[in-house]
């Protein structure tokens, strides 16, 4: 053997052992999981959230070896999941996906969780994309279109949202009414699949829409007059935001995955780099382009401390929908 073939085969021979624990489920060195994961999603089964989670379980289920099973409840303005985890063993077979509305509905209705003390925060995950839509052959093509419009006929422009009437999309686009100094009529509707029927029948207007849209965009059915994001989007980089249309809201809406209190905190940093892993993946990739979202992942500490922060400013937004008089 030549000093070259030699090497090369001593490099394969060192590396080996490293593909194979790579290989391994995570599950070798702790024992954990054993048996399958339940994890609880507060919205109903075929929207975005749904749609994410699942290629997320699947791709978790083969890192450590074990299924995790996606239990759809929704209702509750999406705080299900974390009323559930309040009742599970924190020992991580119980899992649950936690939404923006959980550190709101605390200063609204009687909750049995506290958004600073209740959960083992696992991984925060990403982020909805929202734009406002409308159907194909509405008569505005921008944001200040609607704008014009509104104002010559307050309260005649039917806007749907989902989530009721302290959704996150709900309360984003009040606050841009108010800053625009219009009135539109805000509908609410149960789900994101009843809320595309109802733009696409022009049964509504218009409605802030996550991913759920971009399907019925790319066909020519509807399309975004301006992204309600911090930032422009790479799926529609020629649309603006409200921000730079002169208008300083955004809607902040992202979701992570929690356990309940009290977890180990091995088991915890085993589940947070499965689900980054995930995350990353190429199907996770592949899913949340479809549904016009990036990674948005925060590791367990800054996790929760995004999760403090949160709670600390929901107050205020609470605060001032009561004083606009929409509680």
């Amino acid at each position: 053997m030549d000093k070259r073939s030699f090497v090369k085969g001593l490099g394969s021979a060192l590396l080996a052992p490293w593909a194979a624990a790579l290989s391994t489920p995570a599950r070798a060195s702790t024992g954990y999981p054993s048996k399958p994961i339940t994890l609880i999603q507060p919205y109903a089964p075929g929207g975005p959230t749904d749609q994410h989670l699942r290629v997320l379980a699947e791709e978790v289920g083969k890192i450590l070896g074990q299924p995790v099973l996606i239990d759809s409840r929704p209702g509750a303005n999406g705080v299900t999941a974390a009323a559930a985890l309040t009742r599970a063993a924190p020992d991580g077979y119980t899992l649950g996906v936690l939404p923006a509305s959980v550190y709101r509905e605390p200063y609204i209705n009687k909750v049995p969780f506290d958004p600073n003390t209740s959960f083992s925060y696992i991984a925060l995950l990403s982020d909805y994309s929202f734009g406002l839509a409308v159907r194909h052959d509405a008569p505005w093509k921008t944001w200040a279109d609607l704008v014009a419009d509104a104002k010559k006929r307050p309260g005649a422009i039917n806007i749907g949202a989902t989530g009721g009437a302290l959704s996150t999309p709900r309360i984003g686009m009040e606050e841009a009414m108010d800053a625009a100094g219009i009135k539109m009529n805000m509908v609410p509707y149960k789900g994101d699949a009843d809320v595309v029927t109802a733009v696409l029948g022009g049964h509504i207007d218009a409605s802030p829409l996550s991913g759920v849209a971009v399907p019925h965009i790319t066909a020519g059915k509807m399309r975004y007059l301006v992204m309600l994001t911090a930032q422009r989007v790479p799926q529609f980089p020629e649309l603006p935001t409200l921000k730079e249309s002169g208008i300083n809201v955004y809607i902040d809406s992202p979701y992570g995955v929690a356990g309940p209190k009290g977890m180990d905190p091995a088991r915890m940093a085993q589940l947070n780099a499965a689900f980054h892993q995930a995350l990353l993946s190429p199907a996770g990739k592949r899913v949340m382009e479809q549904l016009n979202q990036q990674p948005n992942y925060k590791a367990a500490q800054d996790y929760q401390r995004y999760a403090s922060e949160a709670y600390v400013r929901e107050k205020a937004r609470v605060d001032w929908m009561r004083q606009k008089g929409l509680l």
